[in-house]
């Protein structure tokens, strides 16, 4: 079992090069589907946000998943795939990750209160669709308690701050008053709901939102009391509008220049101020309408470049946070520690026995032909005992130095090797794997240290689990 991530965040790569990589929700299943389909993978899970994209995996080896990650990463951004935007974190690595990643430690805007939620939406749309099992469950749900932890006991969230409060000060920043103003919201999820909460708050003149989905739109308006306006509509709403917010999942500009210069030409409003707010990624707003007079384009680099003023009070948590970061880390590697150290050694030993056992029959069988007589109990007893003996004083060595490492920061890989070099990680104690005929559907003829009896009915299986 191995821990591998992948991803490219606002550290790595503009937000054009993000916006390749970018996975809507409502294609996250098939994706999740997609990398849980590569040879290898046990669990996985996707993180889409406006500044990253992320892909967890467990897998059987690191190899597997790293070859399954970058296949997937590949073919998602085509032939302008570039490895050096992209990083790769193994084991220990991807469980500090993720804690650093729930505690805002990884994100551009230092204590942004929206990644909590985001991190538990993608593990709750893993376990919907079947690709996060026990480990991935665990590592999430301990991130998402450590998460709180964080907020609570630290002041990493003080004065707390996300895109959506940062683009709804933008916005009053930027109108003569919020409260005379006309704001259209393109989007109906969850940074337009918490846009919306603000802009209510605030006293806003008028809300209408836009979406591509009707009913997504009416239950936002029935929430929030905004003003449907039809999706094809969405240009002429935004021309007749003070402020302009856009948080679609689209994978193009919902929103063009030209489109943008007639409407405001037909209602007379090319003169008027108009601020665009544009929280997508990729981009919702043609990057040209900021070229039209009056127009104002706020883009999500440029919000996130803006000064925070609780920057240093939250700068101060960030030792504090690490330390509960590095003790949550602790607390994980533990677990997996005590879930795969000691059952390695026993199936280590447990293979070692029936070494010992298939070994014995052929040599009792072997002498008692050149005797032309039966070996007597006790003759069968002292060979057993020494071929016990010589299989302990092999395996002591290595179960030792296992027992050892399971103590520091790298059992993890000791025991992944053990199981890998011993055969267990492939193939476990007490099962059978998938096989045509003789041999299995990855290649690997049936394993050794199974009965006869079992390698028969695996054989036997066809194709069959």
């Amino acid at each position: 079992m191995s821990l591998v991530v992948m991803g490219i965040s606002h550290k790595t790569a503009s937000i054009e090069q993000r916006g390749l990589a970018a996975i809507p929700e409502q294609d996250v299943p098939d994706a999740l589907l997609m990398v849980n389909a590569a040879p290898g993978i046990k669990e996985s899970l996707i993180l889409s946000t406006c500044n990253r994209v992320e892909v967890y995996v467990d897998a059987k080896t690191d190899r597997l998943g790293v070859d399954a990650l970058e296949a997937f990463f590949r073919a998602r951004v085509g032939d302008a795939f570039d490895s050096s935007l992209f990083y790769l974190l193994r084991g220990p690595e991807t469980v500090r990750h993720a804690y650093r990643v729930v505690c805002s430690l990884d994100s551009q805007l230092l204590g942004e209160a929206q990644i909590l939620g985001q991190m538990r939406r993608a593990y709750e749309l893993a376990a919907h669709t079947g690709t996060c099992g026990e480990t991935l469950e665990r590592l999430f749900k301990s991130a998402f308690h450590l998460g709180k932890r964080a907020r609570t006991e630290t002041a990493i969230g003080s004065d707390s701050v996300s895109l959506s409060t940062t683009a709804y000060r933008v916005a009053c920043d930027h109108v003569d008053d919020i409260t005379r103003s006309d704001v259209l919201l393109i989007g109906a999820g969850e940074m337009a709901q918490l846009t919306a909460k603000y802009l209510l708050e605030g006293g806003v003149g008028s809300l209408s939102v836009t979406t591509r989905t009707p009913s997504h739109a009416e239950a936002f308006a029935q929430q929030t009391g905004a003003r449907v306006v039809p999706f094809a509509q969405r240009v002429r709403a935004a021309a007749a509008s003070d402020v302009v917010f856009s948080m679609t999942g689209a994978t193009e500009p919902v929103v063009h220049a030209g489109d943008l210069a007639r409407e405001r030409a037909a209602a007379g409003t090319q003169d008027r101020r108009l601020v665009f707010v544009d929280e997508a990624v990729p981009r919702d707003i043609e990057p040209m309408c900021a070229d039209l007079p009056g127009v104002d384009l706020f883009d999500l680099e440029a919000l996130t470049a803006i000064i925070d003023e609780g920057l240093a009070q939250r700068m101060t948590a960030v030792a504090q946070v690490e330390r509960l970061v590095t003790q949550a880390e602790k607390e994980f590697l533990s677990w997996m520690q005590e879930r795969l150290v000691v059952p390695t050694i026993k199936a280590v030993y447990e293979k070692g026995e029936y070494t010992v056992q298939h070994e014995l029959a052929h040599a009792v069988k072997e002498l008692e032909k050149r005797r032309g007589a039966a070996l007597s109990p006790e003759e069968r007893e002292t060979l057993e005992a020494y071929g016990n003996a010589v299989m302990k004083k092999l395996l002591h060595g290595p179960t030792a130095r296992l027992r050892k490492e399971a103590q520091t920061a790298d059992s993890y890989y000791y025991t992944g090797a053990a199981r890998y070099l011993f055969g267990i990680e492939t193939y476990p104690p007490g099962t059978h794997h998938r096989c045509t005929e003789k041999r299995c559907l990855s290649g690997e003829p049936c394993p050794n240290g199974f009965s006869p009896a079992m390698q028969q009915v695996c054989a036997g299986m066809k194709g069959d689990r």
